[in-house]
């Protein structure tokens, strides 16, 4: 059951099909956005490699020395400390899907922080 209080099968029963020529999965070759948020890591961050969802970044890459954060509020502490600089990488470690929700959360907060400090494009 939904949060309509009806089931799916009963949500979607006016919905109409899928277009037969409508690509639901797209090839490599042919991508709705040529980038996204999502980003492969690997190197010394990630010798296992990781996956990171980048928010507030420009460009293809990210270069500097690695400010490491455990969670969000030792990354805020550390902004709020002047311990960031410009130029800083900075990475929450451990912020992976909640157990109990069923999407990763979202940081808004150091980001904000970042940009007050005057280090979100530098």
């Amino acid at each position: 059951m939904g949060v309509t209080g009806r089931i799916l099968s009963d949500n979607l029963a006016g919905v109409a099909d899928y277009p037969a020529t409508q690509d639901i999965i797209r090839s490599f070759s042919n991508p709705l956005k040529k980038d996204s948020q999502l980003i492969v890591l690997y190197g010394n961050l990630a010798p296992a490699g990781a996956v990171a969802k980048i928010s507030g970044q420009e460009g293809p890459s990210c270069t500097g020395r690695a400010r490491t954060y455990n969670d969000e509020q030792a990354e805020t502490a550390a902004i709020l400390a002047g311990k960031v600089g410009a130029g800083d990488a900075v990475v929450i470690r451990y912020a992976g899907p909640p157990k109990v929700a069923p999407a990763c959360a979202t940081h808004s907060v150091p980001p904000e922080q970042s940009s007050a400090a005057g280090l979100r494009t530098k």
